[in-house]
């Protein structure tokens, strides 16, 4: 995902929208995931699964974490010349991305229906789009 976030960096910028991603760890593992993968978002980490727990998110059950699916998301991205890399903290916890306002609260959320499953970059800027419009009204 964050390679993925990377490659839309232009766009996003465009639609004056900031990229932040947030994941379980230490800081010091923000270089070994942001500092190769996407030097242009900002990296938050935290020790514990509280901001998973804050946005919504849960723990994944088995088929959200192994199935068919992720095997094959999974296969792609390799083929793409993604790679995974470790996981820190609790591994059950689901993704989600969401579209926060100025003030602080979720004006968009995707909820991943597996580990591997992230909006693209596309539906992430149309629905930046929606929320604008929807706020500037």
């Amino acid at each position: 995902m964050l390679a993925q976030l990377e490659q839309g960096n232009e766009e996003f910028k465009a639609a004056s929208l900031q990229m932040i991603a947030v994941a379980m760890g230490q800081p010091k593992h923000n270089q070994q995931f942001c500092g190769s993968l996407a030097p242009s978002l900002t990296c938050l980490t935290h020790e514990t699964t509280e901001p998973y727990l804050t946005y919504g998110l849960n723990q994944g059950k088995l088929g959200q974490l192994a199935s068919l699916n992720v095997v094959a998301n999974g296969a792609k991205a390799a083929m793409q010349g993604h790679q995974g890399a470790m996981v820190y903290g609790d591994v059950r916890m689901m993704p989600g991305t969401f579209i926060v306002d100025r003030d602080g609260n979720i004006a968009w959320a995707y909820y991943s229906k597996d580990v591997s499953d992230h909006p693209s970059n596309e539906v992430i800027l149309e629905a930046a789009t929606q929320v604008r419009m929807r706020t500037n009204t």
